[in-house]
């Protein structure tokens, strides 16, 4: 059994118990070692049209200093890669322009009217979609047992229906409610479309996948990692008007979700942790806030029983570990050095059931 196998055979066995847990107090971990990063030049320097390639692999560089310092620590992530661009990949697929940035991509409004509808098409031929497909081919070709290939993720509709119409959306909300459930409804069917693919590009191991986030194992017909950044810069009302409805109905496809969520803005977070299957929520740590994991009795109080996802260092884990035992944690810890992580490794699987 290669290294990759043995790491993948224990992962999982922790990942089903954790998933199927009925009772809180079980932990996962994912612990975050510093690397040297190999260089590489900007983003927006790349040509995608004839240079996709060259920008994976120089990915794949990263990521293989990155795996290399984790090889002892028997964390509960999984050596993994999918094309990553930055954010505009999670709707660009529909025909968007896209900028390219330093280290991500920024995708330009496309409907600039409510008239505009018409323009968007789930099509295999749209530029973006060929960018996502062409990568994940290359990465396949790339595989050489020491790492699997992770499925990346999308954004709920709403968010999907801001990046689609801008600063207008904010106003679309008041003015244009008709055209906003119209494309909110559309957007439902053209997820379920393109997430096929995105699981059909990666691989299928112990019955279900690899996550870019959290680059560990989630079961098959899970949802991961989805977004609804639109959501902090409503009112709870608008969230429950073009926001969960939408969520709903995407997810009622799907056994198990995994949501990313920043803490700057929860108003909206307790309608979101009804949710059915919500199976994973990171409360991320936005800046000039509170760590969350400083902050539990609120985030606690607001996403009801569901397991979450939460980033600490080792002294902060320790400190709460008592009060974390009142709910199933997937923990992101910053560690300084090896040693550091296997102790926290060590501390997480006792006093995890």
């Amino acid at each position: 059994m290669s290294k990759l196998e043995e790491r993948l055979d224990r992962v999982v066995r922790n990942c089903k118990k954790f998933y199927n847990a009925d009772s809180p107090g079980h932990f996962l971990l994912d612990c975050h070692v510093p690397f040297k990063a190999p260089a590489a030049k900007p983003l927006y320097e790349y040509d995608l049209n004839i240079e996709l390639e060259s920008y994976l692999d120089e990915q794949l560089d990263t990521a293989r200093e990155k795996w290399s310092v984790k090889e002892k620590i028997k964390d509960d992530t999984i050596p993994s890669i999918c094309p990553r661009f930055g954010i505009a990949e999670h709707s660009a697929w529909l025909g968007q322009p896209v900028k390219l940035q330093e280290d991500t991509c920024l995708a330009e409004p496309v409907l600039h009217s409510p008239y505009d509808l018409r323009k968007l098409v789930s099509t295999e031929e749209s530029e973006w979609f060929g960018y996502m497909e062409r990568g994940y081919r290359h990465l396949h070709k790339r595989k050489d047992g020491t790492f699997l290939l992770s499925v990346r993720g999308t954004m709920m509709p709403m968010d999907i229906a801001n990046a689609l119409r801008g600063n207008a959306f904010f106003t679309d909300v008041v003015l244009e409610k008709a055209f906003l459930h119209d494309l909110s409804k559309f957007l439902v069917k053209a997820i379920q479309w393109y997430y096929r693919y995105l699981l059909a590009w990666s691989d299928t191991v112990g019955g279900g996948h690899i996550f870019w986030m959290p680059e560990s194992w989630l079961p098959a017909k899970t949802l991961a990692h989805v977004s609804n950044d639109a959501a902090m810069l409503c009112s709870p009302g608008v969230y429950r008007e073009f926001g969960f409805p939408y969520e709903q109905e995407l997810v009622k496809h799907y056994d198990y979700v995994m949501y990313h969520i920043h803490n700057e803005k929860m108003h909206y977070v307790p309608r979101l942790s009804e949710l059915k299957p919500l199976s994973l929520l990171q409360v991320s740590h936005d800046p000039k806030t509170v760590s969350p994991i400083e902050d539990l009795d609120h985030v606690m109080s607001l996403t009801g029983g569901v397991n979450l996802m939460l980033d600490a260092d080792s002294d902060q884990l320790r400190a709460h570990i008592e009060m974390l035992k009142n709910r199933n944690v997937f923990f992101k810890i910053w560690c300084q050095d090896e040693k550091e992580a296997m102790d926290i490794a060590e501390f997480v699987r006792f006093h995890s059931k």
